[in-house]
């Protein structure tokens, strides 16, 4: 299947082998865009407890955020760092590191993967949209949380629809890039419509489209279903 996916330009690498190894062709489609954060100074500040050993865990929710953090300063290996997806950990393993991978990004499943926190300090190096749910589970574990935005996404401004008149089939990859891409339930008629995770699919089901399958948080999974 030729296959839409929302990606950013700065997060695409490696996608069109990616969906060639499920045996599908990916169009990709940047229907949002990074730029720096409103304060990139909570990042500096991150990163310098990070290479200080001030945090106990650092976690990385994207390849980008791997990029924009360490462009201020290294983890101390005193720091467990945990990223969302291979990736995410590929990118930490650009820069000499290893990191634990978890596959699944919902605050529920985080909790309980990384066990006991009560003391530990933890990092959250993220887009600069809140998930609250995410900080509200791990400091309900006793933890104190830092969080810092390492990037801002946009609106791109684009029109998605060529690209659909090509495709069989639609992924998106957050639910900012859903509420960027214009999509309404008129495109949904010919399309397969793909979610990535629960979020991405409760933002959908609130602008009237219902997708037709939800993946783990994973782009993987998503492919595995379609396949």
């Amino acid at each position: 299947m030729k296959i839409a996916v929302t990606k950013l330009k700065e997060k695409s690498e490696g996608i069109h082998e990616l969906f060639r190894k499920y045996g599908h062709e990916a169009l990709i489609i940047s229907t949002i865009t990074a730029s720096d954060p409103i304060d990139p100074a909570l990042l500096s500040r991150l990163a310098g407890m990070a290479s200080k050993g001030e945090l106990d865990i650092l976690i990385f929710t994207s390849a980008l955020g791997v990029d924009k953090l360490f462009e201020r300063g290294t983890p101390a290996e005193t720091v467990r760092i945990v990223s969302v997806g291979p990736k995410t950990a590929k990118k930490v393993e650009e820069y000499g590191i290893s990191s634990e991978v978890i596959a699944q990004f919902s605050s529920e499943h985080f909790a309980e993967y990384l066990g006991d926190i009560s003391g530990k300090t933890i990092g959250i190096a993220r887009a600069e949209v809140p998930n609250p749910e995410l900080v509200e589970s791990l400091a309900s574990g006793a933890a104190t949380i830092v969080e810092a935005a390492a990037y801002r996404l946009e609106p791109a401004g684009i029109s998605i629809a060529d690209v659909l008149k090509e495709a069989d089939a639609v992924i998106f990859t957050s639910a900012k890039s859903f509420e960027s891409s214009g999509f309404s339930h008129v495109h949904a008629k010919k399309l397969k419509v793909v979610a990535i995770g629960q979020k991405t699919a409760a933002a959908m089901r609130k602008h009237g489209v219902v997708p037709d399958i939800t993946g783990n948080g994973t782009l993987e999974s998503c492919l595995s279903l379609l396949s």
